[in-house]
């Protein structure tokens, strides 16, 4: 899978799942994507700092070693 199909990949799973929590205000969600086109996501968080921490460990628990993730999108849903 390349790098833009993954980023596009993780825009949809992070839109849809910060959609979905319209019932928490001021809630925090991330997206996290590897360099393998891995990633991962957080929704419905109070801190921005909780939801970077969420979206990164299920990135790195989808890649090997090798590759990194890193921080794409983090979003405030009010």
């Amino acid at each position: 899978m390349n790098i833009v199909r993954s980023y596009g990949l993780a825009a949809l799973v992070c839109a849809t799942a910060l959609g979905a929590t319209q019932s928490s205000a001021f809630a925090w969600g991330c997206v996290a994507v590897s360099d393998e086109g891995t990633y991962g996501y957080s929704y419905n968080y109070k801190t921005e700092n909780a939801a970077r921490k969420r979206a990164l460990n299920e990135c790195a628990n989808r890649t090997t070693e090798d590759s990194e993730c890193e921080i794409t999108e983090c979003d405030e849903d009010d």
